[in-house]
């Protein structure tokens, strides 16, 4: 009886002390006593984020993220802007390094068991960017073909379920892939209609090739369990809708695609 309550004493104080795994901590407050939002954001992925002339980061996911710190601390440069990729952002939030993922992430029914996300903010499709002499017009010509895609990126099974004989080149980097298709040792690269359709205006020997295909929504993430978190940032999305804070951010990164996109 004595040895049971002593390990009883002890298993009471470690649950006091140590969180359960996985147990959500209190985010907000932590930002709000901080003074200051972490955010995980893409730097190769325009016109949605990417790093200007002046090493600023700019784009429609990085004006979102400012107007998220103008509403939680009262001024929109109280945030730090940590550099993601499609790899490496979902640890980056879970390991503590970032509070939240603003980096065109593609809500998964598999990505929701590992993070909370919030409503679509942004729907996207799937392209393929090839050079303009490309024969390449549609997904199905791929098989028997090289394909540049991100590590990490739902694009991975979506080429292995459309064109399983084609060869898929994982690449860490936008521009390394685009480079590997300049070079020749990619034949397309497939990524999302946006950034595909910003890349072929900016690289006149390329184009956009195919119709979209798997259309599915970005979603913001925090982490798994974190449900007050992404409680406020949908409340934070509504009102951006309601007051036109959305609508201008649109019309000023992806408003030239419009007719080319589906508007959440």
């Amino acid at each position: 009886m004595r040895r049971f309550t002593v390990f009883a004493l002890v298993a009471a104080v470690l649950a006091a002390v140590v969180p359960l795994a996985g147990e959500a901590q209190p985010t907000l407050a932590e930002i709000k006593k901080r003074e200051k939002l972490i955010v995980g954001v893409k730097t190769d992925f325009p016109p949605f984020c990417s790093v200007d002339v002046a090493g600023k980061n700019i784009g429609f996911d990085v004006d979102v993220s400012h107007e998220f710190a103008r509403a939680m601390l009262g001024d929109p440069n109280k945030i730090e802007l940590v550099s993601v990729t499609s790899g490496n952002r979902i640890p980056y939030l879970q390991s503590g390094k970032i509070d939240i993922i603003t980096a065109t992430v593609t809500v998964t029914e598999e990505r929701k068991k590992v993070v909370e996300f919030s409503d679509p903010y942004f729907l996207s499709g799937e392209l393929l960017l090839v050079p303009k002499a490309s024969p390449i017009n549609d997904v199905k010509d791929l098989n028997g073909k090289k394909v540049a895609i991100i590590q990490g990126a739902i694009t991975d099974q979506d080429i292995a379920e459309l064109a399983p004989q084609a060869t898929r080149l994982k690449y860490g980097k936008v521009t390394e892939a685009v480079l590997a298709v300049k070079a020749g040792h990619a034949d397309a690269f497939a990524q999302d209609d946006i950034l595909i359709l910003k890349l072929a205006k900016e690289n006149a020997d390329m184009r956009a090739a195919g119709k979209p295909f798997y259309p599915r929504p970005y979603g913001i993430a925090v982490r798994k369990g974190d449900v007050e978190f992404i409680g406020w940032v949908n409340a934070q999305l509504k009102r951006m809708r309601g007051d036109g804070t959305y609508d201008r951010i649109w019309k000023k990164h992806v408003g030239e695609f419009e007719s080319q996109l589906i508007k959440p």
